[in-house]
This record gives structure tokens, sequence and C-alpha cells, in this order.
């Protein structure tokens, strides 16, 4: 009897997980200003842009969660890819006087101390990587199956630029080349740091106590970031991102 009082009066257990995720990340974007482009062709002023923003990111994350099984806590480190870029589109017939254009997407102006050049820029690609710390507030349902249960999910994150690499696509590349560090200088300047919060909801398949995988949707509500330059630009509220993790319990 003063086994079982004392198993009564102890806390109640809190529950730990490891999780891995991975997942893109879904956001908006408008087409850059392009103010130092000339069409080419002669055929006025309509340029037409293509402009991509693609991210993926993939976390590790540590879980606490309350003895009820409800309420979780969930941080730990997150690395992001961006890829963003502008380049040439193919005109459709009906917005081109001479039908589909070639190759030469427009022109750029860079003065080289003697002569005013133009050059033939068919794309600017901006490859960035950061590392960011998460933080998650998450609370699970109760469910009839011990197997599947869903989540209602509240995330901010703060990630910081450690890496960048930009590239420029000239029609006539090995003559242009020189020019490339000048031309990407004017546009390719990835955020140093980048604030995102989002709200969604979720669910996880398998034993609660054992390993499990999980499904999330996180709709972007806000991001604070730095100049993104003149490549693919977004608004603040636009915007997801998808996640697909792994569950792996810690025994107590």
């Amino acid at each position: 009897m003063a086994a079982t009082a004392q198993e009564a009066e102890s806390p109640k257990q809190w529950h730990h997980n490891l999780y891995v995720e991975v997942g893109p990340k879904f956001v908006s974007h408008l087409s850059p200003n392009l103010d130092p482009f000339r069409p080419t062709g002669g055929w006025g002023d309509y340029i037409n842009v293509d402009s991509r923003m693609r991210t993926w990111q993939a976390s590790a994350r540590y879980e606490i969660v309350s003895p009820n099984y409800h309420w979780a806590l969930r941080a730990g480190l997150q690395y992001g890819f961006n890829y963003k870029r502008i380049g040439y589109k193919q005109a459709k017939e009906e917005f081109h006087p001479a039908g589909y254009v070639d190759d030469e997407w427009y022109y750029f102006e860079v003065d080289n101390d003697e002569a005013l050049e133009y050059l033939r820029v068919k794309g600017i690609e901006q490859h960035s990587h950061y590392i960011g710390i998460p933080l998650e507030m998450r609370y699970y349902f109760d469910s009839e199956l011990e197997t599947f249960r869903m989540y209602l999910a509240a995330e901010a994150d703060v990630d910081f630029l450690v890496g960048n690499r930009n590239k420029v696509n000239f029609l006539e590349n090995d003559a242009m080349a020189p020019y490339a560090e000048q031309v990407a200088s004017v546009y390719a300047n990835p955020d140093p740091l980048n604030a995102s919060a989002y709200i969604g909801a979720g669910f996880q398949v398998g034993d609660r106590n054992g390993i499990g995988v999980g499904f999330n949707w996180l709709l972007h509500v806000v991001e604070i970031s730095g100049s993104t330059g003149m490549l693919p630009t977004k608004p603040k509220f636009a915007g997801s991102k998808l996640q697909i993790e792994l569950v792996i319990p810690i025994k107590q």
C-alpha cells in the first residue's frame, strides 16, 4: 500500500522526442525592377521576364510533450536553401511583332571607364544557404486511434545567411564572363537574416511510444527580412510550407 501511495504522489512523466523534417517552402514573389535592362529587337519597352524563387528546408528538432500528451514545445536547428532567378522568357506570338524571339533576352549597360558596352544577359541566378533556429508550439488532439493524432501548430524561426553563390548567364558567355561579378553586384543581394512566423496543422501516424511519421502544412503569416536586391522579391503576407517528419521517441 505504501508503494502504491508513493507512485500516486509522484509527478507524471513528460515525454521526449527527436524529429527529422524536410520539405519545400512556397512564397509568392514579384518580378524585379529591370531599369538597367533594355529589350532586344528595338520593339518598345516590353521585356518578357521569367522570375523564380524556390526554398527547401531540413531540420532536426527536440520535442518535450506534457504528461497528458496535449501540449508540446519543439526547438532545434534548420538548414535552408534558397534559389532565385530572373531570366529570359520566350515571348508569345500575340505579344511580339516578329513572332517568337530568339535567345537574345535584353542588354545590360556596363561602363568600363573607356566606353559604354552592352552585355546580352540571359539570366541571373542566386544560390543562398541559411542556418536557422525554429521554435514551435503544438497542441495534440485526443484520438480514438492509438496510431493517429492531429494537431495545431504555431512556429517562429530566425534564419542567418551562411553562404551565397551568384551566377550570370550571358548569350556570349566566354567573351562577357569578366563582367559577371559587376552585373551580379547590382542585382544579387541575398537577405542576411530572415524572421518568419507560421500557423498551421498536421497529423502523425505511428505508435505513440515508437517511431512514427507525420505531415504538416504551415501558413506563412509574416516575414521580416533585409533587402532582396533586384532578384525576385516577395510580399510579407503570402506563402506556406509543407513538412514531412520522422518521429523518434527518446526512451525514459
